[in-house]
């Protein structure tokens, strides 16, 4: 018998999951972050023997295939699969790892990433056909943690100048990043540097204060969350009718928020009212590997 595993490597953290040949989940494990855009390789090379050895800890069966998603333009997997002892690698897109980790099997719709970074996708009978954003922190990411963290963060700075009304942003920011004066963010940004994945996990700082009735707080999450809606229908129009039904993938920790889950599917829902909006049921690396077990047991002729 043999396992079948799948990486997954994003802007905050990277996955691992290892199933059986009957595709029941084995183990799961996590490194770090792994997206060379802005970590450096050996940053990326200690993600992944962290999640891979952290999963194949006890496990005695051989890797028969690896699949792999990784964010940003590359990555060095040959030592990876030296590793696993050079089993048969399948690369997976991630708009299609999304599109699996809300448990549909044949992709058709759109599928909407909002983790460290931000992807909207389109499919047509489990063809991809278009796709959306993706293009990093400094040229778009719109309703990623890393926009929200942002969005946040300037609306903090402004209130403590008194330029916008008070708000409990200003304590989550002191509380997170460990500044009494918010002029402190000014060195710690532009001088030692704060890395993106630091910066976008705030997202969740953000989100609690949200939930906590912070007016500001809930503005940066409806406003990310409505421009990312906008790309998600924009997508839509060019794919679909308006009376049409399809799938509608949600994944990404920002819509583990209930607020920016809230506003998204509003506006998404009121030009496709017959689109079934479903999020995710396992983790990104689980998906991936299921991908690969799906190429396995059911090839295509």
């Amino acid at each position: 018998m043999g396992v079948i595993v799948g990486i997954e490597g994003g802007g905050t953290k990277t996955g691992c999951a290892v199933l059986d040949e009957q595709g029941t989940l084995l183990a799961y494990a996590e490194g770090g972050p792994a997206n060379l855009n802005f970590v450096d390789e050996a940053t990326q090379r200690h993600s992944f023997e962290t999640a891979v050895e952290g999963a194949l800890a006890g496990i005695r069966a051989p890797v028969i295939a690896v699949g792999y998603t990784v964010a940003g333009t590359r990555a060095n997997w040959a030592w990876v699969l030296q590793r696993l002892g050079d089993p048969p690698a399948y690369p997976v897109e991630e708009a299609r790892m999304a599109m699996l980790s809300t448990g549909v099997e044949e992709a058709h719709g759109v599928a909407i990433i909002a983790g460290t970074g931000s992807l909207v996708a389109g499919f047509r009978h489990d063809a991809l056909v278009m796709q959306m954003g993706g293009w990093g922190a400094l040229l778009g990411d719109e309703g990623s943690a890393y926009d929200v963290a942002i969005r946040a963060l300037r609306s903090a700075v402004r209130a403590w100048d008194g330029r916008e009304s008070e708000t409990q942003l200003i304590a989550a920011v002191q509380r997170y990043f460990g500044v009494n004066d918010l002029r402190e963010l000014v060195p710690l940004f532009y001088q030692q540097g704060v890395p993106r994945h630091q910066i976008a996990a705030f997202a969740k700082s953000v989100a609690d204060t949200a939930h906590q009735g912070d007016t500001a707080a809930i503005r940066v999450l409806v406003q990310a969350s409505t421009e990312l809606a906008g790309d998600a229908i924009t997508c839509a129009r060019k794919l679909f009718q308006q009376d049409e039904k399809f799938t509608v993938a949600l994944t990404g920790g920002m819509f583990h928020s209930p607020i920016y889950g809230a506003a998204f599917k509003e506006m998404f829902a009121l030009q496709f009212p017959q689109a079934e909006l479903r999020q995710a049921v396992m983790a990104p690396a689980v998906a991936v590997a299921r991908a690969v077990w799906q190429r396995l047991t059911h090839p295509t002729p």
